[in-house]
C-alpha cells in the first residue's frame, strides 16, 4: 500500500512539473489548490479550485493537483487538526468525537451534533491553509524552474552533439574527396626517354 501511494505521488509530481504555461500561474494555481484542500468541503474541492483558478487566470490543472492534499489517507489527519485550531480561535462549536473515517455520513453526523463545526473547520482550514499555500507556491515554482532548466541544458547538449556530428561528417567527406582527387605516385606520367644518338 505504501509503495503504491509512493508511486502515485511520484506520477502526480512528474506530470505536475511538466505542465505547460507560465511558472507563476502554475505555482499560484497549485497554492490555491492547497488552500482549498484545507477547507471542509470534501468532495467539492476540485470544482471550487478550478472555478476560482479560471476566474483568476491561474492554472486550473495545477489547482486540481493541489487539492489532492486532502484525500482518503490525509483527511483523517487534516480535519481534526483544522477543527481543533478553528475551535481554539472561535470557540463556537461544542466538543465532538471525531470519526475515524472521513466518510460523508460521518461528517453529516458531526454537523447534526454541532452545526457550527463548519465555521471552526473553515477558520482552522484558512489559518493552516495560508502558510501551506505560501510554502507550496515557492516549492512548486522552484521545482518547475529546476525541471525546465534541466530540459534546456539537455536540449543544449543535444544541439552541441548534433553540431559536432555534423562537423565530423563534413570533415570525413572532405577527406574522402581529397583522397579521390590527389594522384598517387604510380599515376604520375613518366617523361619520355630520349634514344642514344651515338
Amino acid at each position: 500500500m505504501y509503495q503504491s501511494l509512493k508511486n502515485a505521488i511520484r506520477k502526480i509530481y512528474e506530470r505536475f512539473i511538466k505542465l505547460k504555461g507560465a511558472r507563476r500561474e502554475i505555482a499560484l494555481g497549485f497554492a490555491l489548490g492547497l488552500f482549498i484542500g484545507m477547507s471542509p468541503f470534501f468532495g467539492m474541492h476540485i470544482a471550487i479550485s478550478v472555478v476560482i483558478a479560471s476566474i483568476l487566470g491561474w492554472s486550473k490543472i495545477a489547482a486540481a493537483v493541489g487539492v489532492n492534499i486532502t484525500n482518503v489517507f490525509t483527511a483523517p489527519l487534516i480535519y481534526p487538526v483544522t477543527y481543533w485550531v478553528g475551535a481554539k480561535v472561535t470557540g463556537l462549536a461544542k466538543h465532538v468525537d471525531w470519526p475515524t473515517s472521513p466518510d460523508f455520513e460521518g461528517f453529516l453526523q458531526l454537523v447534526k451534533e454541532s452545526p457550527l463545526i463548519i465555521i471552526d473547520l473553515c477558520v482552522g482550514g484558512a489559518i493552516l491553509g495560508i502558510p501551506i499555500a505560501i510554502v507550496g507556491y515557492y516549492l512548486s515554482f522552484k521545482a518547475i524552474t529546476v525541471y525546465r532548466q534541466r530540459v534546456r541544458e539537455r536540449v543544449r547538449e543535444l544541439r552541441i552533439q548534433r553540431k559536432l556530428k555534423a562537423k565530423a561528417k563534413k570533415k570525413n567527406k572532405q577527406r574522402k574527396s581529397k583522397q579521390t582527387k590527389t594522384p598517387t605516385a604510380n599515376d604520375t606520367p613518366t617523361p619520355p626517354q630520349r634514344g642514344n644518338t651515338t
